[in-house]
């Protein structure tokens, strides 16, 4: 448990040092540029990009919500047809290099990619090598018919109204403030079109626990708005720690209606909640059960009178 704390105590501290953001992005860059991308969470992607394949209109409109630093879903669903898709952010985090990393790894996986979204190995070699050969983000973007869309303004629509056939997310949700998230979703649903779906990864289990493999994965259901707050959100990250039924009344609120959701737990996590020493009381009224998801997935769509 040390370095759970000692990360992110300096994390924090370092948050309200002047130019501690572009220290932590500079470090974070020189020490992960030739890593991130090469991540196995992409498969968290197949359920995600299946979806979206089912769908999505051929020629549909996508709307990648949080695309992050390498568009972790929009190229899983450029695999798979032929769609325009919206990279939202409200930073411009794409590096050209972690973009290829991505893409080289996608390519070391093709057999499990292709056997999960169903497609032809060849269709996945020609259209990853094609990219590999591109020298700059735009010209990769153009090929993808992918169309950065960066903003800090989400409490209001973005882009036009009715105009997105699918909405995805994966793991974004849960790092946004709640009162920055319920007029977020808000915006978004009016972008959405009517017979448009949203379709959301959202991650429950403690991401400090990333940095310390010794605590229990669930560690920050021990501790109170107040406490959690002083010692661990930053200005860097944040996890809203919000769980089944705090979403779900979110999602009531924002007149969204919930299609499909599915829960992953295992034995392991159960055990993990079992062992717990405490739980707040801010989650201790929710079962067991509910606490022990390490991740769900949500189809939304529309509320419609």
């Amino acid at each position: 448990m040390f370095y759970y704390y000692l990360w992110a105590l300096t994390e924090k501290t370092l948050s309200y040092l002047p130019f501690g953001k572009k220290i932590y992005t500079g470090v974070g860059y020189l020490v992960n540029k030739h890593v991130k991308g090469r991540s196995s969470s992409f498969t968290s992607s197949f359920r995600l990009t299946r979806k979206g394949k089912e769908l999505i209109p051929p020629g549909g409109s996508v709307l990648d919500v949080g695309t992050g630093w390498y568009h972790h879903d929009a190229f899983l669903l450029y695999l798979v047809g032929d769609y325009k898709i919206y990279l939202f952010d409200v930073e411009d985090k794409a590096k050209i290099i972690n973009i290829k990393n991505y893409l080289n790894y996608l390519l070391e996986n093709m057999d499990l990619i292709v056997s999960e979204l169903n497609i032809e190995s060849n269709d996945v070699l020609s259209k990853i090598e094609k990219l590999l050969h591109m020298d700059s983000r735009e010209d990769i973007y153009e090929a993808c018919n992918f169309i950065p869309c960066i903003t800090k303004k989400t409490d209001t629509p973005f882009l036009p109204e009715n105009s997105i056939d699918f909405m995805v997310s994966n793991c974004v949700l849960n790092h946004i403030p709640v009162d920055i998230l319920v007029p977020e979703l808000k915006s978004l649903s009016k972008i959405l079109k009517n017979e448009g779906y949203m379709y959301f990864l959202l991650g429950h289990d403690d991401h400090w626990t990333f940095h310390d493999r010794s605590a229990n994965q669930f560690n920050y259901y021990r501790y109170s708005d107040t406490y959690y707050k002083l010692m661990f959100e930053t200005k860097f990250e944040f996890q809203n720690r919000l769980v089944k039924k705090e979403w779900l009344k979110i999602f009531e609120q924002c007149e969204l209606e919930v299609i499909d959701y599915y829960a992953h737990i295992n034995e392991e996590s159960k055990k993990q909640i079992a062992n717990l020493p405490h739980i707040d009381s801010r989650f201790a009224k929710y079962p067991l059960e509910e606490l022990a998801i390490i991740y769900s997935y949500i189809l939304l769509r529309k509320q419609i009178d």
